[in-house]
């Protein structure tokens, strides 16, 4: 953009009220055509929200010190509240900007579009921190999406540099970190590592090719949870090991430790069970029925059957699972008939309130701070009658303590859903909360479209990204299986698919250049994996951001570690491990990054669960293991 451009720009932006063309004796009328705009450097706020220019107010009091009317919006009554400091530090940088180029026309603008305050705000400090970057293209709307593409970056340089200069948005804390813990992550990542196997069930069931359909890790990755057609579980994550027991106990004798690590227990363990029925208990010998049997009752989408109503026409509505989702509080379990139920692991496991959709469930997910659940379903459109892909918004309140009873059914409220429509017939695939729960990133079956949804207002969701993929849509292609946004930065997204000649990639969504409320970003690809393959069911992103673990059909699980995301010679790729493969993406395994970074675990559909420790010992320690190298 040439300095002439953002100087226009700035000037259009700084379009205020600043007098009146027709000066009335008394000013006790006046009409919002006699108000005159122009650009102005002392922005003020009055109290009913107009911005004017300072000495506009102070000329309008002066001729008319009575006036208490608003010449912009006629509200009373009238008076200044203070002024708006952003708008009059852009009004000197303006200033700055004109000095610097002695040949900028002096005629009249472009008259511009309405916007709003908060696009004001944004369009002028993107103009400013993107000034030596390349012109972005075009943001396309919403209704001519069929013809974009996620296209390989250009220039990537400047991003490169931006990457590299702009904070770290990990989430980890200096405080929290173990420093002996910090050193043996840097000396092993990602090439050597402390494997830990354990099995949940016994060895009798191992002959079963299939065991579980579905399964999940929590976010803080203290619990993991198990589900098959008509019973679920959720287990303990092992005790830490007896290196790291030991190593907290060195003021003890070793005689003592050593008799502490032979009583310690390191195995899962099973804290709570259910079934399909609504049952739940600390296990399948101990299982009962709530106290309350209505949150049994589905209560469906249309609100025109009563949970009353339901336990007075049918008895228990056979439904089968099909997916599973776990956050620190929640066990969430989707399954037919367009149902899914909600468990509070913080009281045994007690099902919270079950809800019905007329419609199939294709997807499901929850966000880590257990407040809103997605589900991904395909419903008919009222007038047309096609098909139409839908998104319900599950909202999960909780209640004054002061007013809620003993029993958790009523220590927690569910509104409406809120329902978005997307503009495609295409079925939704997936869907994935980000690491703050403010964006939710979801792709289309068919088509292979990814979009990323804006939920920082979560009763005004809104579309900031889309592209898609042109991948193979064979039979044999399960199209997009995994979409996931960096954590603490939304600009970065990983894409992964089973496809032929379809690898994972990373992106930038610029979702930072959206203008206003009406701009979608277009994204552009910033990184091809090729090394991994074409049949990658699932991705994980390190909360270091630094590193992703990729899955792929035949159960190899890779880590790609980039220090720095562009630069090819700094970036490592190695096979961690081997679990059960997968045929579908639903039974394919589960992955999780520990909070810290430190360890990989890995669960399977045969209910095997592998820890991979990074940060464990020195490579030279006789327990820990080389990866294989890939490149």
């Amino acid at each position: 953009m040439s300095l002439e451009e953002l100087i226009q720009d700035l000037e259009r932006n700084l379009l205020l009220p600043c007098g009146l063309d027709i000066y009335d004796e008394s000013l006790s009328v006046v009409k919002k055509n006699e108000v005159k705009h122009g650009v102005v450097g002392d922005a003020c706020m009055l109290n009913c929200g107009c911005i004017i220019s300072e000495s506009f107010f102070e000329e309008l009091s002066s001729v008319n010190p009575k006036r208490d009317e608003c010449p912009v919006c006629f509200k009373k009554p009238f008076f200044m509240v203070g002024p708006i400091r952003p708008l009059r530090n852009l009004y000197l940088q303006l200033q700055y900007f004109k000095q610097r180029g002695d040949d900028v026309d002096d005629g009249p603008s472009e008259t511009p579009g309405r916007q709003s305050l908060m696009s004001l705000f944004h369009t002028a400090a993107l103009k400013m921190n993107n000034l030596a970057l390349p012109e972005t293209g075009e943001v396309h709307m919403l209704d001519n999406v069929s013809n974009s593409k996620t296209v390989p970056i250009q220039n990537p340089q400047p991003l490169l540099d931006s990457l590299s200069s702009s904070p770290s948005q990990s989430s980890l804390q200096p405080s929290n970190l173990d420093e002996e813990k910090e050193l043996f992550f840097a000396k092993c990542f990602p090439t050597y590592r402390k494997k830990s196997q354990y099995s949940t069930h016994g060895k009798f069931l191992r002959t079963r090719s299939k065991l579980f359909i579905n399964s999940a890790i929590s976010p803080d990755c203290t619990k993991f949870a198990l589900i098959t057609e008509h019973k679920w579980e959720v287990y303990a994550m092992p005790k830490e090991s007896k290196r790291e027991a030991t190593r907290k106990r060195k003021s003890k004798n070793e005689a003592a430790t050593r008799l502490e690590e032979d009583t310690s227990n390191s195995e899962p363990q099973l804290l709570l069970c259910g079934n399909s029925r609504g049952e739940f208990g600390p296990s399948f010998k101990k299982l009962a029925f709530p106290h309350h049997r209505s949150v049994l009752q589905p209560l469906y989408s249309d609100r025109t059957q009563s949970r009353e109503k339901s336990r007075k026409t049918s008895v228990q509505i056979e439904w089968e699972h099909l997916y599973c989702e776990l956050s620190n509080d929640f066990l969430v379990i989707a399954g037919s008939r367009g149902h899914f139920r909600i468990f509070d692991l913080n009281n045994d496991g007690r099902p919270l309130y079950t809800y019905a959709s007329p419609f199939p469930i294709r997807c499901i997910n929850i966000d880590p701070e257990s407040k809103v659940i997605a589900c991904g379903i395909t419903g008919n459109d009222r007038s047309s009658g096609a098909e139409q892909a839908l998104i319900l918004l599950h909202r999960i309140q909780r209640r004054d303590s002061s007013i809620s009873s003993d029993h958790s059914a009523f220590s927690f409220e569910f509104p409406p859903p809120i329902t978005i429509t997307l503009p495609y017939r295409d079925p939704i695939n997936t869907l994935q909360f980000s690491s703050d729960g403010e964006c939710l990133s979801c792709s289309t079956a068919l088509e292979s479209r990814f979009l990323l949804i804006s939920l920082r207002k979560i009763s005004e969701p809104r579309l900031v990204m889309k592209s898609l993929r042109s991948i193979d849509t064979s039979l044999e292609s399960e199209g997009i299986t995994d979409t996931k946004t960096f954590p603490g930065n939304p600009n970065l997204m990983c894409v992964t698919s089973v496809a032929f000649n379809a690898p994972p990639i990373v992106i930038n969504t610029k979702i930072q250049t959206i203008n206003g409320v009406q701009g979608i970003a277009q994204p552009t690809m910033l990184l091809r994996l090729d090394e991994v393959g074409s049949k990658i069911h699932k991705c994980e992103i390190s909360p270091r951001c630094d590193s992703i673990a990729f899955l792929d059909r035949n159960g190899t699980v890779y880590i790609m570690y980039a220090p720095t995301l562009l630069d090819n010679e700094k970036r490592r790729i190695v096979a961690v491990d081997v679990v059960s493969n997968a045929y579908r993406l639903r039974e394919a395994a589960t992955l999780k990054f520990s909070p810290d970074g430190h360890k990989l675990f890995i669960l399977d559909r045969k209910g095997t669960l592998c820890i991979e420790d990074f940060a464990y010992a020195l490579p030279q320690d006789h327990e820990v293991t080389k990866c294989k190298q890939i490149n």
